[in-house]
C-alpha cells in the first residue's frame, strides 16, 4: 500500500477538495435568517418608561435626574451615544432603555444602551426571543407575550398609590416599547459623554 500511486492520489485529490471547500466556506459571508437583520444591521428596540406623580400627602423630595446616553435619528437611521460594547457584524440587537420623571416624581431622562450578539437577549424583565421570516419581533416584557412588526409601538399604562414615611403620591407608570426596524451598523456613533 506505501508504494500504490493510486491510493496517494485520490487521498491528495481529498485533502485539495477538503482545503478548496474550506477556503470557498471562508469566503462566504454568512447570512441571517429571513426577517432578521443581516450580518451589517442591527435590529433597534427602545423602551421608555414615564414616572408621573401627584402628592397625595406630606413631602415627597422630588428626584432630579438629567443623563441622557443616546439618540436616534429616525429619518437617518443614525444612533449616536455611549455604546459600551462592540459594533461588529455579528450585532444583532441593540436595546435602548429610558426613565423619564415628571409631576411631583421629580425631572429629567436617564438611559443605556446594551447589545446582543445571540437570541434569546434577556435584559431585566425584557427578553427578545426572536424574529419571523417577515420582520416581526417576538419578545416578552414583565410576562406578557408581545409581537412588534417594524415600526410599531406597544403601550401599558398602570397607576397605584405610593406611601412612605414621608408622604403619599399617586402615581402613573406608562411603559412605551417601540421596534424601529433594522439599520446600518455603519451609522453607530459612539461618544463617550453625550447631554
Amino acid at each position: 500500500m506505501k508504494g500504490t500511486p493510486g491510493i496517494r492520489l485520490v487521498v491528495c485529490a481529498a485533502m485539495v477538495l477538503a482545503l478548496a471547500f474550506v477556503g470557498v466556506c471562508g469566503c462566504v459571508s454568512q447570512q441571517r435568517g429571513a426577517g432578521m437583520p443581516q450580518a451589517d444591521e442591527y435590529a433597534f428596540l427602545d423602551l421608555h418608561t414615564y414616572y408621573n406623580g401627584t402628592l397625595v400627602s406630606g413631602k415627597c423630595p422630588p428626584a432630579g435626574i438629567n443623563f441622557p446616553t443616546y439618540r436616534l435619528e429616525t429619518e437617518t437611521g443614525c444612533l449616536e451615544g455611549i455604546v459600551p460594547f462592540e459594533v461588529n457584524d455579528s450585532l444583532l440587537l441593540i436595546y435602548g432603555e429610558t426613565t423619564l420623571l415628571s409631576g411631583d416624581y421629580g425631572n429629567g431622562s436617564s438611559g443605556m444602551l446594551t447589545g446582543a450578539y445571540s437570541l434569546p437577549h434577556i435584559s431585566g424583565d425584557l427578553t427578545v426571543n426572536g424574529f419571523t421570516s417577515d420582520g416581526t419581533m417576538y419578545l416578552t416584557y414583565h410576562n406578557q407575550t408581545i409581537s412588534l412588526e417594524p415600526g410599531t409601538q406597544w403601550i401599558d399604562v398602570s397607576t397605584g398609590t405610593e406611601v412612605t414615611t414621608a408622604c403619599t403620591i399617586n402615581r402613573t407608570v406608562t411603559n412605551i416599547l417601540t421596534y424601529y426596524g433594522n439599520y446600518q451598523n455603519t451609522c453607530v456613533k459612539k461618544a463617550e459623554i453625550y447631554g
